[in-house]
């Protein structure tokens, strides 16, 4: 062959070559490869972790490797997390790892991998903003236990994927429970814990929810992306999630219930038998009076500083601490730091100190003040402006707080009446 005829056949055939590649690179796009999908993982013995997690795991099936985007990373000065999510010093981060399902088996916890449809573009989409998520000058981001966490990056990032699809059908879908209802499924098993989360939060996780909110628990995320239908980018409508699969099964740890069970009836009981036991040590001054009178006494010290411990951190909680769901807290009404005051009030009575002070007088004043207090926020539950849920914090205190309110010699007026030396009628005090 020429060199002429061979420098044609050589262009010729490169060429050809450019167009075929060309065509098949407009019908393989690099995103083709990729597959994404949401890991959910259950509850660990962390209390950051009672309510699970979740990540983006994208796997690359030409070249056999995955990555999962991690939105649940924290850092903090000390090594007690209570102490610093009280302090606010708690930094969250998200950040880039080859899977590790091996961790979350040896801590016992389930795993679900659901598997997402998604056209080209949103992979692209999704892809680019989470790479761009972990550098180093993005990575970190102010956390919110509700609104910004592990599992609504994740649900965000979706929605960026379905061009904004996903969050116009769940901001226009109710929720099943509201916030507070939806941690209890959690936190059911741990009495004492469940009782003072349900205590803590202010009436803003009583609100109603769409099924948007709800998605910042990583279970109702994954059960909101497996109901969820979407026309994609071709005019092809199909569900978002192709397959889910349970990678483990937790096998000693209780499981998360479908719905908070009611806990008032309970917390109704236990106040009742705390009323008839602090009936009882009123009832015994009659018969041991010395015995009765201290126990009476440190009875109502006790109460007292448990109130007014409690109703500390409530203050504290409301005015130094930046969460809002803690402020707008009801209970503050009949839980506050004023009842610390019962604590000295209730040593003078049990050591029979009744000089101008009048311990037994003062308690009755506080206890009456308390318990009609107690009483009033449950009506005012009737106004659309009060709706926080806390039954259940009545339940266990109100009925204790009406014997108390009764004071020591049982039912008889606060203010009861003297008879003056000339007949009249006065008032004692």
């Amino acid at each position: 062959m020429h060199t002429k005829g061979k420098a044609f056949f050589l262009a010729f055939f490169f060429a050809a070559l450019g167009i075929l590649y060309g065509q098949s690179a407009e019908r393989t796009r690099p995103a083709d490869d990729l597959l994404f999908k949401i890991a959910v993982y259950g509850p660990s013995d962390d209390i950051f972790i009672w309510w699970g997690h979740a990540a983006l795991v994208v796997e690359n099936t030409r070249w056999n490797y995955s990555r999962v985007f991690d939105w649940g990373i924290f850092s903090y000065p000390s090594d007690d997390f209570l102490t610093d999510f009280l302090r606010d010093q708690i930094s969250y981060k998200s950040t880039v790892d080859s899977p590790d399902m091996q961790m979350y088996i040896d801590e016992d916890r389930d795993i679900t991998v659901y598997t997402l449809d998604l056209d080209a573009d949103g992979k692209e989409i999704i892809l680019r903003y989470a790479e761009d998520n972990v550098l180093p000058e993005n990575c970190y981001y102010n956390y919110h236990e509700f609104r910004d966490n592990c599992s609504t990056r994740v649900r965000d990032i979706i929605d960026m994927g379905t061009g904004g699809r996903f969050k116009e059908w769940a901001l226009n879908t109710p929720g099943r429970f509201s916030i507070r209802q939806h941690l209890r499924r959690f936190t059911w098993f741990r009495p004492a814990s469940d009782w003072f989360l349900d205590f803590l939060m202010g009436q803003d996780l009583d609100a109603p929810v769409t099924r948007w909110d709800e998605m910042f628990l990583p279970v109702e995320l994954g059960r909101g992306i497996s109901d969820f239908t979407y026309t994609d980018s071709l005019g092809a409508e199909h569900k978002l999630v192709t397959s889910v699969e349970l990678l483990n099964a937790s096998k000693n740890r209780p499981p998360v219930l479908n719905a908070a069970p009611r806990r008032w009836p309970g917390d109704l009981l236990l106040g009742l038998l705390s009323a008839i036991l602090a009936a009882g040590i009123r009832e015994l001054r009659k018969k041991r009076p010395l015995a009765g009178r201290i126990a009476w006494g440190l009875c109502q010290s006790a109460a007292g500083l448990c109130l007014g411990i409690s109703g500390c951190i409530l203050v504290y909680a409301w005015f130094f601490m930046k969460n809002d769901y803690i402020q707008q807290n009801i209970n503050l009404l009949f839980i506050n730091p004023l009842f610390l005051a019962a604590v000295p009030l209730g040593i003078l009575s049990a050591a029979n100190k009744l000089n101008a002070i009048k311990p037994e007088k003062c308690l009755r004043v506080l206890w009456t003040y308390a318990a009609a207090a107690g009483i009033i926020t449950q009506f005012l539950r009737i106004l659309p402006i009060f709706f926080q849920q806390n039954q259940s914090t009545a339940a266990l205190i109100l009925p204790a707080l009406v014997v108390f309110s009764f004071g020591a010699e049982g039912c008889g007026p606060l203010f009861p009446a003297r008879v003056k030396k000339d007949g009249g009628v006065g008032l004692t005090g």
